[in-house]
């Protein structure tokens, strides 16, 4: 700006309200924006208390679950048992992964014949 001079401009009404508008358009957004990101600085403060929270549970349980075990007797089991017993989970493993995809595919299959239609 000029130093000790003012400039004067002429705008038509028109012009001017629909600055205007877009000026307090501008702010209302800039305020939801400033409310949202106060919002997520609360939720994120509430997520690290309620992980803390999780892991002083986790790492009770886990500690009362070891104290548990030592307790309790080790089963002697056979070797061919053990064996037998780790590849049913492992195909079982397999095969929920598998329906899994099967089942995504067809949904979304579904949703393009339903755009298609």
């Amino acid at each position: 700006m000029a130093s000790k001079e003012e400039l004067f401009v002429s705008i038509t009404p028109n012009i001017y309200r629909e600055n205007k508008s877009n000026i307090l358009r501008s702010q209302a957004d800039l305020l939801q924006s400033l409310k949202k990101l106060h919002n997520l600085k609360i939720l994120a403060r509430q997520k690290h208390d309620i992980k803390k929270r999780l892991n002083k549970l986790i790492s009770t349980t886990t500690s009362e679950i070891d104290s548990i075990q030592d307790k309790l007797p080790t089963p002697k089991i056979p070797k061919t048992i053990q064996k037998n017993e780790k590849q049913k989970i492992i195909l079982k493993e397999q095969f929920s992964k598998r329906d899994d995809i099967e089942n995504e595919l067809k949904l979304i299959q579904e949703k393009l014949k339903q755009l298609n239609s």
